[in-house]
This record gives structure tokens, C-alpha cells and sequence, in this order.
């Protein structure tokens, strides 16, 4: 009976559906820089919008070049934040591509602990060997720490019911943050994940 309930309720367990990819136009590039000055960020170079973007970028199987080193060989070479050609930029930074942060409207809230945010946020990947803006994906939304109500999986499950109540995977799916940085973490993660992988068959 126990083994019966257990296969039940692992037939009622469903995960979410896979992300989908948005396709790159034209050749995808091998290097990848973070453009270090995050559009709309105040202030512009704040390592917060960066939060684990390397990362997951890298993760995707692109060469990468974080945005703090990007940073420090754009002022070598006396290159700005304005007024700069694609071209020099690719040539000084050895990147086929910049992947750029736009910060449209950022609002986090709770000193300690993350209460609420609201976000709009935009990536967009960037030639610097002419084929202009290659892929993009922005995403808009609101998080509220109230809104994660805890979830026993388990409490109420009806073994009988037809079809079987779903159960969230490991709980609630609403995620939790611990403060603006995981917040943006998560935001580059799941961007992220749109962008056609180098690994890819």
C-alpha cells in the first residue's frame, strides 16, 4: 500500500517546462565580454548587476570575459563607457561579442532580508564583428517574500483523487531570495538559459 501511495504521488509530481532557447542570428561567437557598464544601472558599474552573470554565461560553454577585467582593459586602452567603436572594443577585449545588461527599472526592498522587488531587465548580445544585436530577452516581474507560503507536499494529499492533486517538486516553486544580489543571480541564470549553448549538437 505504502509503495502503491509512493507511485501515486510520484506520477503527481510534475517539473516545469523546459526553457526555451532563443536562436543566435549569425555566427556564434567563440569569446564573449560583459559589457561592464550596466545600462540604466545606478551606479553604472555596481557589481550587484553582475551577480554570477560570468558564470552562467560560461556555463553555456562560451569563453568569457568578466566584466571587472573588461572594465580595467577598456581604461588601459583609453576607451570609455560612450562614444566607443564595436570594432576597437572586440579588438582590445578579444571578443567576438559583448553581452550587454540593460537595467530598466530595478526596486528591492528589506535591509536585512529581502522583502519585495520589482524588475525590468533586459540582455542583449552584441557583435563586435559587424552582425549587429545577435540574440536579446528581457524579463519583467515582482517578488514578494509574503507570497511564499509554506507548502507541505504532503499534507492533504488525496491518493483516491481523479486526476491526482499536483506536488510541486521539493515544495512551493515560488523562489526565495536573500537579498538583491541573489535576486539578480537568479534574473542572469534564467536569462541565461535562453541563449543557445556552444555545446549544443
Amino acid at each position: 500500500a505504502a509503495l502503491a501511495a509512493l507511485t501515486t504521488l510520484a506520477g503527481a509530481c510534475r517539473v516545469g517546462p523546459a526553457v526555451e532557447v532563443t536562436p543566435i542570428e549569425g555566427a556564434l561567437p567563440e569569446t564573449v565580454a560583459i559589457w561592464p557598464f550596466a545600462e540604466g544601472g545606478a551606479p553604472p558599474d555596481a557589481a550587484l548587476w553582475f551577480t554570477g552573470l560570468a558564470e552562467q554565461l560560461s556555463s553555456r560553454g562560451y569563453r568569457v570575459v568578466g566584466p571587472g577585467v573588461a572594465r580595467e582593459v577598456m581604461l588601459a586602452a583609453g576607451l570609455g563607457a560612450a562614444d566607443v567603436g564595436l570594432p576597437a572594443v572586440g579588438r582590445a577585449l578579444r571578443a567576438d561579442a559583448l553581452l550587454v545588461v540593460d537595467v530598466r527599472a530595478f526596486d528591492a526592498r528589506g535591509r536585512r532580508s529581502l522583502r519585495e522587488a520589482s524588475w525590468d531587465v533586459a540582455w542583449s548580445l552584441v557583435s563586435t564583428r559587424g552582425d549587429g544585436r545577435q540574440w536579446a530577452h528581457a524579463a519583467r516581474g515582482s517578488w514578494r517574500r509574503a507570497d511564499r507560503a509554506p507548502l507541505d507536499s504532503l499534507r492533504g494529499f488525496d491518493e483516491l483523487a481523479d486526476p491526482p492533486p499536483i506536488v510541486p517538486v521539493g515544495g512551493s516553486r515560488v523562489p526565495s531570495f536573500r537579498d538583491a544580489a541573489d535576486l539578480v543571480a537568479h534574473l542572469h541564470r534564467d536569462a541565461m538559459a535562453r541563449l543557445p549553448s556552444r555545446d549544443a549538437p
